[in-house]
């Protein structure tokens, strides 16, 4: 155990002498990822208002068809309304951009309307990148004319507004708002902390085996008093510490982005929903399972790493990983995969599953306890490869 102590120590400072490891298990989880949950929502919130505010030309062709529909565009301030435009010059206008949208009626508008018919509405537009605001914007204006055409025919038949509405129907949903919000975020989170545990790892791995590799300092440590398993062991270590360290620094940046992103009433409500499920025991039974993880990730980029002759090959070699990693957790969001018999012994799946169970505060302990056996399991099979790789000739002196 000593020299595996002073393996780990050893390898543990140099790896905090490395600025991409420093980013990616401490910057990226603990600062990055409150910036990223706070800033893009605000971004798309500030850019839909936007185009919210933006002033529309908009060209009305018809108006002389119907005065009541022209009129509410016309009584709209954030509508610059054309009724002068042909409808053959409306493509070439709204490509140009010269007029946004064009609302083009019939002339058998009125008489649609009061024979009760539906009359056909044509709306032009070009909405690419604007997230329909536009779209929604028109449509808001012709929900409201056609409300009110709804009234008047209700009025003149004589009808009861509630007769279009044959039922009435109110929802009871037994489920706690911990669980409702815990089966949308619990999905979520483990997509988070593979990538924070995959990266926190990752580099240390890299640098531990195909950086000494290059560095020419692998066989200083081989032949030192420590044997190849005591080696193997403390790069290991520091491996693993670096991967968890990075989901535990993510768990914090989560919390930080959270209680920044809170500011009204009603989100302050989903704050207390949240602030309950991040109990101490919540937050440990996760941790936990995250252990097995990084573990496994560690094992296994690290095996690589020292198969690797080179930085640069290794990191050829285990970035087609992050994708094979990531797709069992993306399974784990499709709805109706639930943690079961099967699901439970699937590698990272269970982990994605299960870490929704959790937090949803829906846990099956018997299922828990199968997805703690089965990483567990798979987390020992990947130290044992990763021990009788690195004691291989072959691997270790690649050329």
């Amino acid at each position: 155990m000593r020299n595996i102590s002073i393996i780990f120590r050893k390898e543990l400072k140099d790896m905090l002498r490395d600025r991409r490891t420093i980013f990616f298990m401490i910057v990226f989880p603990l600062i990055l990822m409150p910036v990223l949950m706070t800033a893009i929502p605000k971004l798309f919130s500030n850019a839909e208002k936007k185009q919210q505010d933006k002033i529309l030309n908009v060209a009305f062709v018809g108006a002389e068809y119907s005065q009541d529909l022209y009129q509410q565009f016309l009584d709209n301030e954030s509508f610059i309304v054309y009724s002068e435009i042909n409808e053959n010059e409306i493509e070439q206008l709204i490509l140009d951009d010269s007029i946004q949208v064009a609302i083009v009626i019939s002339s058998n508008f009125e008489s649609d309307i009061e024979s009760m018919n539906q009359a056909p509405v044509s709306i032009y537009h070009r909405s690419a990148d604007d997230m329909d605001v536009t779209q929604r914007r028109i449509g808001k204006t012709l929900d409201s004319y056609a409300n009110q055409i709804r009234s008047i025919r209700f009025d003149k038949l004589n009808l009861d507004r509630k007769i279009t509405d044959p039922l009435n129907i109110s929802f009871h949903n037994f489920a706690s708002g911990r669980e409702q919000l815990g089966k949308m975020a619990g999905g979520f989170l483990p997509y988070l902390f593979v990538i924070f545990c995959f990266m926190g790892a990752m580099y240390p791995a890299l640098d531990l085996g195909a950086g000494e590799k290059e560095r020419g300092t692998l066989e200083t440590l081989l032949v030192s008093p420590a044997n190849r398993l005591e080696i193997m062991l403390g790069k290991f270590g520091v491996v693993a510490l670096s991967g968890f360290v990075s989901v535990g620094l993510g768990f914090t940046g989560i919390y930080i982005a959270i209680s920044q992103f809170i500011t009204t009433n009603e989100t302050s409500q989903i704050f207390d929903v949240l602030t309950s499920i991040l109990q101490p025991e919540t937050i440990v039974l996760v941790l936990s399972l995250i252990i097995p993880i990084a573990v496994f990730f560690s094992a296994i980029l690290l095996s690589l790493s020292i198969y690797a002759k080179t930085f640069k090959e290794a990191q050829s070699i285990i970035g087609p990983l992050n994708i094979l990693f990531f797709v069992p957790v993306i399974v784990g969001l499709v709805p109706g995969i639930k943690l079961d018999i099967i699901t439970a012994s699937i590698p990272i799946l269970n982990i994605s599953l299960a870490t929704k169970e959790i937090i949803a505060g829906t846990t099956d302990f018997w299922l828990l306890a199968e997805v703690y056996t089965s990483m567990f399991l798979l987390a020992i099979g990947s130290i044992y490869f990763a021990t009788k790789w690195f004691d291989k000739e072959s691997v270790i002196f690649r050329t």
